[in-house]
């Protein structure tokens, strides 16, 4: 496969609909509410009659739009296709794979709708190619960590590190070998400039020279991508750099996801852990014994985004590995926090509360000044960021328990977020906004919601653009496979809701959309940071973000883009 649902594909699937379906039959599978979202949206941006729903002539065609190659994962699509078909298709599906046939017709059928769908197996494969469906709706197979059949590039050696990861490199190499008291730090570099590959290089390094060393180097990350991204990491450096000292071959355990590796007893390597998963171990006395035996041997922990580590389950994890953070914080095990954002949000208590944690140490290369930002834009490591506040004119009001929980969260709360995405002049401006980017720019764009996020990428597909949504809920595969369909250019807009803010690697960016209020400078940073990578470093010279700018009654705060004049400059 080597296009993301080529047009030929999409033709093919949606005559089969047709050739099955009614469009009362396929309108009863579509989401309602989106369905109206996208009608409506239509409807104002080309100033056209008001209108809810779909024409009943385009209904498969915007079907396919809204579920891509996961349109067959729906079994109440798998149903209404299977009822359609004469009793002798029934029968020969129903005894797919030796299966006795049930007695009656309404058996066979739930003997078909029922059996498992795993996307890109042998059954969706059969099923899909039994009904006319081009093979790429059967799903993709496999887990986002690898394909089964992986083609290895020749080897080539990585970039030196620039004279500032250098200089960082040093710092982590100090602290860690510090005694306890001193044994703490947080690695702050603006996302971009390399701080994953300066701390793994330095980690390696010291780790593999020296003999006094425990077996274990721990990296936890609160989501797979960021552990995806580590586990890359160590990879290529072990590769370029390894194998110079005691150590020959590298281990990485991945425990995250689906992922349960962990050493035995006489192991050693790298632990690459999502918190999560950490923290759901922790629950039953089996799981917490081995955590135990793992702290025992850990040389150095180390925490990214390390800006979310004052949350339970982080303190709880930490507790386990020995490395309390809250009273009586010495302890012999060195702890290294990785962060863009030294800091949460703009509360104040909680900024000290975080320093404590590392021991009031901020690693910060010298080199690069008051003015990080703007000595690495001049080195080319980041691109320059070409700010547009796109008013949208449009007023929304915050409901009494909604301006409660702004209040205690310091975040728009989930239902305000969905009222804004709803907004259908404001959908159409957007839409009109994306539209006018240049054809050939990769182009990010963050959602209010999961429901608004995918309804952009179909109203952009119904406008002749490759656009694409991914969510937390998207297959693991397919997340992979359409993140590098986006790298390769194969996908223009990638829309998504509440993933892809760390952890995600597409250095020709040009353009990153920010379609949702937010208050969270640290959410925010992240947000623009996917653009950030400048030519020295894989990148753009030039980056685009636009901010969609709203009219919220009963709010009180800042924006997150009001204060972030910095990277406008």
């Amino acid at each position: 496969m080597s296009e993301w649902l080529t047009q030929s594909d999409r033709e093919e699937a949606i005559e089969v609909l047709k050739k099955y379906l009614k469009p009362a039959q396929i309108r009863d599978v579509i989401d309602r509410d989106l369905e109206k979202l996208v009608a409506r949206t239509e409807s104002k941006s080309v100033g056209g009659l008001y209108s809810t729903k779909i024409r009943d002539e385009d209904l498969a065609e915007f079907l396919i739009d809204l579920q891509g190659t996961d349109l067959l994962k729906e079994r109440k699509l798998r149903e209404l296709l299977v009822k359609s078909l004469a009793e002798e298709q029934i029968n020969t599906l129903a005894q797919w794979g030796g299966a006795i046939l049930a007695r009656s017709r309404y058996g066979r059928i739930e003997q078909i709708v029922t059996r498992r769908w795993v996307p890109g197996k042998q059954w969706s494969r059969y099923f899909t190619t039994f009904l006319g469906f081009p093979k790429i709706f059967a799903g993709l197979v496999g887990s986002p960590d690898g394909p089964s059949i992986e083609e290895v590039e020749p080897y080539t050696r990585l970039p030196e590190l620039h004279s500032y990861q250098k200089d960082l490199f040093v710092q982590i190499q100090q602290v860690i070998s510090d005694v306890p008291g001193k044994n703490r730090a947080i690695l702050s570099l603006p996302t971009g400039a390399g701080k994953t590959r300066t701390a793994v290089e330095a980690l390696l390094s010291w780790w593999n020279n020296d003999e006094t060393a425990r077996p274990y180097i721990v990296w936890i990350a609160h989501s797979d991508e960021l552990c995806m991204q580590a586990a890359e990491a160590f990879r290529e450096v072990w590769v370029d750099k390894g194998g110079k000292g005691k150590r020959q071959i590298l281990k990485i355990f991945r425990y995250w996801g689906n992922h349960r590796a962990l050493p035995d007893i006489f192991g050693d390597g790298v632990i690459i852990a999502g918190v999560q998963k950490l923290y759901e171990t922790l629950q039953n006395d089996e799981g917490k014994v081995e955590l135990e035996r793992i702290a025992e041997d850990t040389a150095v922990v180390i925490v990214d985004e390390a800006h979310r580590i004052l949350t339970p389950s982080y303190i709880a994890v930490l507790n386990v590995f020995q490395i309390p953070l809250e009273k009586n914080m010495e302890s012999s095990k060195p702890l290294l926090g990785l962060t863009a954002t030294p800091y949460r949000g703009i509360v104040t208590d909680e900024n000290y509360r975080l320093a404590r944690c590392f021991y009031n140490k901020l690693l910060v290369a010298s080199e690069l000044g008051q003015n990080p930002l703007q000595v690495l834009r001049e080195m080319d490591v980041l691109s320059h960021i070409d700010h547009r506040a796109l008013d949208t004119r449009r007023t929304f009001r915050l409901e009494d328990r909604e301006v409660l929980y702004l209040q205690e969260k310091k975040q728009f709360p989930g239902s305000f977020l969905e009222r804004v995405g709803r907004d259908y002049e404001r959908n159409a401006l957007l839409l009109k906004e994306l539209l006018a980017l240049p054809a050939d720019w990769p182009v990010l764009c963050f959602g209010c919601s999961l429901e608004h996020a995918g309804a952009l990428a179909v109203l952009l597909r119904r406008k002749g653009r490759s656009a694409a949504f991914i969510s937390g809920e998207t297959h693991r595969a397919t997340r992979r496979y359409l993140i590098e369909e986006f790298r390769e250019g194969r996908i223009q807009v990638l829309c998504n809701f509440g993933v892809l803010t760390t952890g995600f690697d597409a250095p020709k960016i040009r353009a990153v959309v920010i379609a949702r209020p937010t208050t969270s400078v640290v959410l925010y940073e992240q947000m623009i940071g996917r653009g950030m990578r400048g030519p020295m470093n894989g990148g753009t010279k030039e980056c685009l973000v636009i901010d969609l700018v709203d009219n919220i009654d009963r709010f009180q705060g800042q924006m997150a883009y009001t204060r972030m004049e910095e990277y406008w400059k």
